[in-house]
């Protein structure tokens, strides 16, 4: 019997701890739950060998006002999300899924953007 309480209570607490946060209102952590949820940190950070499949983006906030003359960085990072073919970082191959923009929301893609500004 003692077993049984303890799988329902280990049950209760790995169903609570999983359940999905509902979606933030405020942009920049509704921006950070988007880049969780689809799963931008695959290839955006280090994998279990320290690799990235895509450039970091710990500061892609500061950085991407320099990477395409003449876009602004919140430019540069909805171009690279709407038309992610538009400017490929040296280094790395044109892998970015192509559908992003399609499947985000106007008000979604703002607090994407406004999430990756963020990063300084």
């Amino acid at each position: 019997m003692g077993r049984v309480v303890l799988m329902c209570i280990a049950l209760a607490v790995l169903v609570v701890g999983c359940a999905p946060e509902p979606p933030a209102t405020e942009p920049v952590a509704r921006g950070r739950q988007l880049y969780r949820s689809m799963g931008c940190a695959n290839c955006h950070e280090p994998n279990l060998f320290g690799q990235r499949l895509g450039p970091a983006l710990d500061h892609i906030g500061t950085i991407a006002a320099t990477r395409r003359p003449g876009l602004s960085a919140e430019e540069y990072i909805r171009q690279s999300i709407l038309d992610p073919g538009a400017y490929v970082v040296p280094g790395y191959q044109d892998s970015m899924p192509r559908d992003l923009g399609r499947d985000l929301s106007p008000t979604d893609l703002d607090a994407l953007v406004a999430y990756l500004l963020s990063l300084k």
